[in-house]
């Protein structure tokens, strides 16, 4: 019989196998072997870490396989796993110290926000265009994932694969997205869909383009005051929702906005005082680039039900300091037989794989 390589399989699924296949092993030896009752626990094997999760192009393939070999072997796969995954979403009390970062999110971020400082953004034109690519994971939309008969799932239309996009600098030129079903992107010549951006109004609580970006503060309080929507004067309320809220605030920014480098140096500097935050090291994006990451527990990009058991990551490189991405990361187990997602599961996430400064739609940096 073949073995499957771990390599391939998503996170958690090859731990899960592995674990009920150990059990039915056990049970079997101890049948046979009576005699054999004693338990050295010098001999006890060490644990074996599980892959980091893949990019989902590849999970399918994989966990169709070790259902295969489930079936084979008469083993019932199952979601209850009793041990912690050791991959980058665990949950805090349970994190393996290579997980949990002992840096400062404090430190951190002021030294990314002196990179940004560093970064120049030529002149830009009225009628030119931001264009970006981002990679889209959401495991709702995953073909990889298999759910159980008899319990329901509603497909929201979520991001997912590789699109391209260009944006109207001012708001009044009609942009364009390119969709890539096949998750080529701009490095190959793959099926895509296309539709039109229309012109942008300015967005009340959020810029909805470049220009708008330019009207964000860029001094570190003005920014931490805009963060919370505080007025002149006021206090911030001290209320975790308030603290949540500013940060999907910074994650919105990041994830889908270019940013001129004083703002971006002002935004991270910022962030740095919203309570909560602590570092994650090999985080990974939609991209499967890894990376530090700055996260929270209980935010989110993407409405889960499940807040309270998701953290959100803001994913950088740890040579550049430039923002990768964003992942939501589940960090506690499944509650019942129709919850497919384990500990340490991704729920979602947004790899910013290009951006920059185009003079029109269809045309790369």
């Amino acid at each position: 019989m073949s073995t499957i390589p771990e390599k391939d399989l998503p996170p958690g699924r090859h731990r899960v196998l592995r674990e009920h296949l150990m059990r039915e092993i056990t049970n079997e030896t101890s049948e046979t072997s009576e005699t054999n009752k004693a338990h050295d626990t010098s001999e006890t094997p060490s644990p074996v870490r599980p892959p980091l999760w893949r990019r989902p192009a590849f999970v399918a393939p994989a966990l169709a396989g070790a259902l295969s070999v489930a079936v084979v072997l008469g083993v019932t796969v199952t979601r209850d796993a009793t041990g912690p995954s050791a991959g980058p979403g665990i949950a805090s009390s349970d994190r393996t110290p290579d997980t949990m970062s002992r840096q400062s999110p404090v430190e951190l971020l002021e030294r990314i926000a002196r990179a940004a400082e560093k970064e120049r953004l030529p002149r830009v034109r009225d009628n030119q265009f931001v264009y970006s690519e981002v990679e889209n994971y959401h495991w709702k939309m995953d073909p990889g994932l298999r759910i159980p008969d008899g319990c329901l799932m509603t497909q929201e239309g979520h991001p997912y694969g590789v699109e391209q996009s260009w944006k109207s600098v001012d708001g009044q030129s009609e942009g364009l997205r390119r969709e890539h079903a096949d998750g080529k992107g701009s490095g190959g010549d793959g099926d895509y869909v296309e539709n039109t951006i229309a012109r942008q109004l300015p967005g009340k609580t959020m810029p909805e383009y470049f220009r708008q970006v330019e009207e964000l503060p860029t001094d570190p309080e003005g920014m931490y005051r805009w963060l919370y929507g505080l007025e002149p004067g006021e206090r911030a309320s001290g209320k975790r929702a308030a603290d949540v809220g500013a940060y999907e605030k910074v994650a919105t920014l990041l994830t889908g906005q270019l940013l001129p480098p004083k703002t971006a140096a002002a935004l991270y500097r910022a962030a740095a005082r919203i309570p909560g935050l602590f570092v994650v090291d090999g985080a990974r994006d939609a991209a499967g680039r890894q990376g530090v990451a700055v996260a929270m527990k209980g935010a989110s990009l993407s409405w889960t039900p499940d807040r309270v058991g998701a953290r959100s990551e803001l994913i950088f490189d740890e040579k550049t300091d430039k923002f990768l991405g964003e992942s939501t990361v589940r960090i506690t187990g499944p509650k019942n037989e129709c919850d497919v997602l384990d500990k340490g599961d991704l729920v979602e996430s947004v790899a910013v794989v290009d951006r920059g400064i185009v003079d029109e739609t269809g045309r790369l940096p």
